[in-house]
């Protein structure tokens, strides 16, 4: 940027038109990044429940399966949450057993349903129990998304919008000039001579004299400032303000 710049000097029309097309560019991703979510989902959507169940039971965590348990087999206890743990002696009565095979039935498009919990001790069956937990929470997503495609694609749809941009400009001059000057000047000179004494009083007082004062004081002083500044800024602002609303696209029956 030179030292005084004007308005021409400023980059503004390039910036605007930056601001412009980075948010258009934005808005462009964000609707690819929707379809392609989208488009992922109904891939998903293509397995059957039993391949699915097969290809993300891996993927539950243990997590999940705890608050699973916590609410169908709940135990009020300082140490545990639930009744299926590990190497506690932990039994299931009659109630319980029932209770858990109820919770993890799976709908009628399940190729085959979960084996049967029975009543007695927790560790002759935890793993069974596990699976079991584990299938039943993958079918609930697979039949979540499947809600999720039926209602539609889930989009974020801008109604209006406005793009701003501001240039603030201001330029600046100062000057300071300074100057003292002093001169003085004094120059004096006084001269005393004594008659001739003649031959007598030379003999006596010695020859004739004569007395010379010279004053001479001269002063100069000069004291100069000069200074000066001048130049110019500018600051550019940018501002994107956008309303979004929510809605679904339907895209299958």
């Amino acid at each position: 940027m030179p030292n005084n710049p004007t308005v021409t000097d400023v980059e503004f029309p390039e910036f605007t038109a930056g601001l412009i097309n980075s948010t258009f560019d934005a808005l462009v991703s964000a609707n690819i990044r929707q379809m392609e979510a989208y488009s992922e989902l109904t891939s998903v959507l293509s397995q059957t429940l039993s391949e699915y169940i097969n290809n993300t039971r891996d993927e539950v965590s243990g997590e999940e399966i705890l608050q699973f348990l916590e609410r169908v087999l709940p135990l009020n206890s300082d140490e545990y949450t639930t009744k299926v743990v590990k190497g506690r002696n932990m039994q299931l009565s009659d109630d319980d057993a029932k209770a858990l095979n109820k919770a993890v039935q799976l709908p009628e498009g399940a190729e085959k349903q979960p084996k049967t919990i029975t009543a007695g001790a927790v560790d002759d069956q935890y793993s069974d129990i596990l699976d079991v937990v584990a299938d039943k929470i993958v079918v609930n997503k697979y039949l979540l998304l499947n809600e999720m495609v039926k209602q539609g694609m889930l989009r974020l749809v801008i109604e209006n919008g406005t793009i701003e941009t501001r240039l603030n400009f201001s330029a600046w001059s100062y000057d300071h000039y300074s100057t003292r000057s002093t001169g003085y000047s004094r120059s004096e000179t006084n001269s005393v001579s004594r008659k001739s004494r003649g031959l007598f009083g030379t003999l006596f007082f010695g020859p004739s004299s004569g007395k010379s004062n010279k004053t001479s004081i001269r002063v100069n002083t000069s004291n100069f400032t000069s200074g000066g500044s001048e130049g110019s800024r500018y600051n550019i602002f940018g501002g994107v303000r956008l309303d979004f609303k929510t809605d679904y696209l339907p895209l299958a029956d």
